[in-house]
């Protein structure tokens, strides 16, 4: 049997790891920071590395929503999408994560961008209800 990407990334371990290094990135960044405003950080990070360790062939323990739904009140526009995709390969670089691997990686990030862009703000709702659509401007 052939070893999973979650096998060859070293497991949670590794993936814990790029996750603390993307956050710290995520939430010092002037833009992006503000699309986690009143969210636990231990919170996005145990939901991320749930996520991608199910996505990566490790156990299937995420309990939330898919990226679609999960996000749906987020305006996240391709230039937040690529913005967000380059922290991770900073994180991933930081993290010396072995280029064959980190591009693999970068490539499933990349299969979640049709479920997270969004052209316009009405393509926006609330995740359940009065929840506010979150839209950050660019900073100048």
């Amino acid at each position: 049997m052939a070893a999973t990407l979650f096998d060859e990334l070293g497991g949670m371990p590794a993936i814990e790891k790029v996750h603390r290094i993307f956050y710290d990135k995520l939430l010092s960044h002037p833009w992006l920071k503000d699309f986690f405003v009143g969210v636990p950080r231990p919170h996005l990070e145990a939901q991320q590395t749930e996520f991608m360790a199910g996505i990566f062939g490790g156990p299937k323990i995420y309990g939330g929503r898919p990226p679609q739904t999960a996000h749906i009140h987020m305006f996240i526009t391709e230039e937040v999408f690529f913005t967000r995709h380059i922290l991770l390969e900073e994180a991933l670089d930081e993290a010396r994560v072995r280029p064959d691997l980190k591009e693999r990686w970068l490539g499933h990030d990349m299969g979640m961008k049709k479920a997270l862009v969004k052209d316009d703000v009405s393509e926006c709702e609330g995740r359940y209800k009065n929840e506010a659509i979150i839209v950050v401007e660019k900073p100048q």
